[in-house]
């Protein structure tokens, strides 16, 4: 080897060195450089319905950037995450640093398609799709639910039950019905017909005891999420006694939990309690995601 094509050997192999993207330098300045960006209506299966809105950060990185799915209410029946479009702000103006999905899921009609397991498997579904792709989006892999009503039923629901890879490290419960063995139900002649409706009993063993399968308060173990509950004191459609069951199981199971009881109904509340929700969820997500 002569000595200019030594040289030129030399300035090939620094200018390959510089431009690779093992380079942490080159890495930082690429995570610096990624704008804020939010993606509509980005489908995660077959169904409309199964749909998610996205909005990642500008600066996320593949090791930090941690996501909050937010999960709307509906009786599992209606509902649309475009009800929940000012919370979304408000919750990124409280966690500017975190990837943000406002999730849809498809809706139990009361005869051909009924709401268990299938919004769970929706749940599944979008996490599995983020997390494949979570090189490319640059988000971490790490999830909190935020759920709204049956958002938070289903939300905790997910967490003790399905979460089988641990990838839901916090909980959100706002207003979530925790125990359907409770008599703030059964006492309803026609609760059993309600549940039976919602439910694909093939997709449970047989014998199943519905209501306590689906009940959160009746499913947590060890390993669920630290999770954080908010409820109204003069809510018609889930009692405080759900709140009581719910405190009780996670306490025996040494799963760490925050309760507010709001001087209000089922989430119908002000401007100011919404303040003072947003600012207890963002310490407790703090701590636990």
């Amino acid at each position: 080897m002569n000595f200019y094509t030594y040289i030129l050997l030399l300035v090939t192999l620094n200018i390959a060195s510089c431009s690779s993207t093992d380079d942490p330098v080159q890495q930082e300045r690429t995570q610096q450089n990624l704008p804020t960006t939010i993606e509509k209506n980005v489908s995660y299966g077959s169904s409309a319905q199964q749909s998610y809105d996205m909005y990642l950060p500008s600066g996320r990185n593949s090791n930090d950037t941690k996501t909050l799915i937010i999960i709307h209410g509906g009786s599992w029946i209606s509902g649309d995450k475009a009800d929940l479009n000012e919370f979304v702000t408000l919750t990124r103006e409280s966690f500017p640093d975190h990837a943000i999905i406002n999730l849809n899921y498809r809706l139990a009609n009361g005869s051909t398609f009924p709401a268990f397991p299938n919004q769970t498997n929706d749940i599944d579904a979008a996490i599995q799709q983020l997390v494949e792709r979570k090189e490319n989006l640059q988000i971490n892999g790490d999830f909190a639910l935020i759920g709204f009503s049956a958002g938070a039923h289903l939300s905790t629901l997910y967490d003790y039950t399905y979460d089988s890879d641990n990838r839901v490290k916090a909980v959100v419960n706002i207003v979530g019905p925790a125990d359907f063995t409770d008599p703030f139900y059964t006492v309803n002649n026609g609760f059993n017909f309600l549940l039976n409706s919602l439910v694909d009993v093939t997709a449970f063993p047989a014998g199943t005891d519905l209501a306590t399968a689906l009940s959160p308060a009746q499913q947590v173990t060890q390993n669920s999420s630290p999770t954080i509950n908010f409820y109204g004191n003069r809510d018609r459609l889930v009692g405080l006694s759900h709140l009581t069951s719910l405190e009780k199981a996670l306490r025996q199971n040494n799963i760490p939990f925050e309760s507010t009881i709001v001087d209000g109904g089922h989430g119908n509340w002000n401007a100011e309690q919404y303040a003072d929700l947003q600012v207890k969820v963002k310490v407790f997500l703090e701590q636990y995601l």
